[in-house]
């Protein structure tokens, strides 16, 4: 695995959204993951969604050709160690976030994200690209 898909890159890629679509087309399925709560995330926007079959559908085929990262551990732990790091430094993250970008720390992966928050650098040992941009 060498990727691990922030929720708006897989809202991206679900919607069609070219500069998304065509660099996950030029990568193999087996270098992408999602981090479980992502799966969470997507699943709760389905729920909520106007068109909830429809976009159930495309998470369904997405989580068929995506491995998705358990919450093990060894992201808890590197969870507590770098929300109390930000902490000490005055940074706030939301706990979602931080869990995603502690996924990929632990996978040793990039996180693909449009997020301001995973893309400032303030996470140490986080490699984060955006794919939107």
């Amino acid at each position: 695995m060498r990727y691990v898909l922030d929720t708006n890159t897989v809202i991206a890629a679900l919607n069609g959204v070219p500069s998304v679509t065509r660099r996950l087309a030029s990568v193999s399925a087996g270098d992408v993951g999602l981090p479980v709560v992502v799966l969470a995330e997507l699943l709760y926007g389905a729920h909520r969604s106007r068109r909830r079959e429809e976009n159930l559908v495309k998470i369904a085929t997405l989580r068929q050709g995506v491995t998705v990262i358990p919450l093990t551990e060894g992201i808890a732990e590197r969870y507590g160690v770098v929300r109390a790091d930000l902490q000490s430094r005055g940074i706030a993250k939301s706990d979602f976030d931080l869990v995603i970008a502690c996924s990929a720390i632990e996978t040793n992966t990039v996180v693909i994200t449009d997020d301001r928050a995973l893309l400032d650098g303030s996470i140490a040992g986080l490699a984060a690209e955006n794919w939107l941009a």
